[in-house]
This record gives structure tokens, C-alpha cells and sequence, in this order.
């Protein structure tokens, strides 16, 4: 089931806004969402996807025949946070992939249990998933799945609040903010709005 807003990611809100291509062929899109959901007992679930699609059919030779637009790999992953954004739990399934031996992986992904998807968990996934304990398109996904935890706990704590329920999360401080991007710069016009708006 779709949430609010959520079909405006198929037509890409109003569609692509660069520059008119050269004439073009597509040969290949890659697709990679993250769903967040504050659940009942105040945990979020992270549920993300990658998708690799060719709008051709073409032979494999570990599948046989694959049909245009089927897909190539379609790896997902539940991942389970507290209020601490730890990983509590995670679930994971190899839906398509080129090998039938890539759904071996899936329980390497458990020890990704109890680690932070805050500062230094790209090196810790590696560190557990490196080589061939780990498939390179999960590594991916997971490195868009922490960048989404930190919008998954801004969104909740916009979310109208239950009485008696959990506060939302702070993740963020705003000196850890500065000079991090274009718009972050600490002489900036958004650092100066920042700051005077949580009174640093």
C-alpha cells in the first residue's frame, strides 16, 4: 500500500527537469527508494529496495531469457531502529538477482545487528559485509538506507504526536551541520537562519 505522496515518486514529482538530451536509447534504470514507518511500540522501519531493469530482452546465461523491463535485481531489506537509531532487527530477501547463489548472502546481513546507522557505520558495514561476506548492490542500498534514517527521524519528529507517546529523536546538532554542503557554509545565508532560529 502506497502512502500520501508517495505516487508523485513514480512521475517523479513534475517529471524530469533537465535540459532537453541528444537523441538517446535507454539501455538500462536503476532504482533505489527507502520507505520509513514510525511503528506502534515507537521503533522505525526503514524498508528499501534496489531495482536494476533492462527495457530489452536479453539472454543470461545463469537465468535463461529475461523479458524486457524484468527485473535484473530486486534486493530488499527491513531495517528495525530504536529511539537510538540502532538496528534491532532486520529482514532481508533476494527477490531477483543475476546468480542463484546470491540469496546465500542473506544471513551475513545479521551482523549488522546492534550497530548505529549514525557516524562510521559505512566503514562497519564493511568491515562486516567487505568481500565475499557481502553483495556490492546491498552495500549500496545500505549507504542510501543511513542517509534516509536521518530523514526518517526528522520526518517523525514533524509527525503529530499520540498523547503519552515517544518524543521525537534529535539527529541532528546544528555544529555538526556546518560546512557539510554548499548551503551549510558557516558564513551562509540558511547557517545564519539556522542559528538564529535554535538561538546558537
Amino acid at each position: 500500500m502506497l502512502a500520501p505522496g508517495e505516487t508523485t515518486h513514480t512521475a517523479l514529482d513534475e517529471g524530469w527537469v533537465l535540459p532537453e538530451p541528444e537523441d538517446r536509447e535507454a539501455i538500462q534504470t536503476r532504482s533505489i527508494v527507502c520507505r520509513s514507518f514510525r511503528r506502534r511500540d515507537g521503533l522505525v522501519d526503514i524498508d528499501a529496495r534496489f531495482i536494476d531493469t533492462r527495457p530489452f530482452a536479453y539472454d543470461n546465461e545463469f537465468r535463461g531469457h529475461c523479458e524486457a523491463g524484468s527485473a535484473l535485481h530486486n534486493m530488499q531489506m527491513r531495517v528495525t531502529l530504536d529511539r537510538k537509531r540502532h538496528i534491532v532487527a532486520l529482514v532481508s530477501a533476494m527477490h531477483k538477482t543475476p546468480y542463484t547463489t546470491c540469496s546465500g548472502v542473506n544471513p551475513n546481513f545479521q551482523r549488522l545487528v546492534g550497530l548505529s546507522v549514525g557516524r562510521g557505520f559505512r566503514k562497519a558495514v564493511r568491515e562486516r559485509l567487505g568481500g565475499t561476506e557481502g553483495c556490492t548492490h546491498i552495500l549500496a542500498l545500505l549507504d542510501v538506507l543511513s542517509a534516509a534514517a536521518v530523514q526518517a527521524f526528522a520526518s517523525d519528529a514533524r509527525l503529530p504526536r499520540t498523547p503519552g507517546g515517544p518524543q521525537p529523536v534529535q539527529v541532528w546538532k546544528l555544529d555538526a551541520l556546518v560546512d557539510t554542503c554548499f548551503s551549510y557554509q558557516a558564513d551562509g545565508e540558511v547557517m545564519a537562519q539556522l542559528k538564529r532560529r535554535h538561538g546558537n
